[in-house]
């Protein structure tokens, strides 16, 4: 199938889920469409289903005909909740798509949608969705990591993270609803944080990679990058964290000495093809991470 979205295109919320929750249903009272994108183990779905309205499950019900049906059998003409539009980003769905169209035209600022995908739709999809594409980019949000204040609206019996346990899963999670949830659930029960002794979490952990490999939403939860970046030797995680500490600014060979060989005392006799190829193998293990490590000549490397 072809891929019909980018790398995160703008910038994430920051407000906190209640905040967006209520920009999002700001959008909604004013009969205006919304398209909302995280990577899988953010919660879209759960949030979706959040909002009332009609929810379509593009995964249960696979066929435009199966879905049109859905619709049509449904008295809700106020909100229709599209899940995984990506999926069916294909010529196949175009017609369900006209279909949709046409009933937003019925029900003009009454009718909205909200649809939900890994990834922000692009000008590429116009022809798959045609005139339904002007409404599906009408408003485009980035679904938020949760706060540390909000990890107990899981209502997980009995628990409540002290204020050391939050910070703890806020590194590990980095937010993501999933995940935040697993260890919570650990550190309730007294279970283990390593995903080679925690199975659930271990598998939360590989649907997350295996669904959205490269999704830059993951960089900040250790748990997805130590999981990703496991076969790393010593030297390349050094040069990593520094980088990552660095990100988006420029850090010189000096910096780079200073980290990645701290026991060396003559940095002189260190040679630039050592470092070149230190560059080189990090660059091709973390290509996965949706990261990119590029070569400013004179000056060093910088990760974004």
């Amino acid at each position: 199938m072809t891929e019909y979205h980018t790398n995160l295109t703008n910038k994430a919320y920051n407000g906190g889920m209640d905040e967006f929750r209520k920009r999002i249903l700001s959008f909604l009272a004013r009969g205006e469409s919304v398209q909302i994108a995280a990577p899988h183990g953010f919660g879209k779905s759960r949030f979706g289903r959040s909002l009332g309205g009609l929810y379509l499950d593009t995964n249960m019900l696979q066929t435009p005909a199966e879905l049109s049906t859905a619709v049509k059998e449904s008295a809700e003409r106020t909100l229709i909740i599209l899940d995984y539009l990506d999926h069916i980003l294909t010529a196949e769905y175009t017609p369900f798509f006209k279909y949709l169209k046409a009933l937003r035209d019925q029900h003009k600022y009454q009718l909205s949608y909200v649809f939900l995908t890994s990834y922000p739709i692009t000008l590429e999809a116009l022809n798959i969705l045609g005139d339904l594409y002007e409404i599906a980019t009408e408003h485009v949000e980035n679904l938020p990591t949760l706060t540390r204040t909000e990890y107990d609206s899981f209502g997980l019996s009995g628990f409540s993270p002290t204020s050391q346990q939050a910070l703890e899963i806020e590194k590990l999670s980095g937010g993501i609803a999933s995940l935040v949830k697993i260890c919570m659930l650990a550190m309730r029960d007294g279970t283990s944080l390593d995903p080679n002794q925690n199975l659930k979490l271990k598998g939360q952990i590989e649907e997350m990679v295996t669904a959205n490999p490269h999704h830059l939403a993951y960089a900040k939860s250790t748990l997805m990058q130590n999981y990703k970046t496991t076969d790393l030797t010593a030297a390349e995680t050094r040069l990593l964290d520094l980088l990552k500490t660095n990100l988006g600014k420029i850090v010189s060979k000096d910096q780079i000495c200073d980290s990645v060989y701290p026991d060396v005392k003559n940095k002189a006799g260190i040679s630039d093809h050592s470092l070149d190829q230190l560059i080189h193998r990090l660059r091709s293990k973390i290509k996965n991470l949706g990261s990119k490590i590029t070569t400013h000549r004179g000056l060093g490397y910088k990760l974004s």
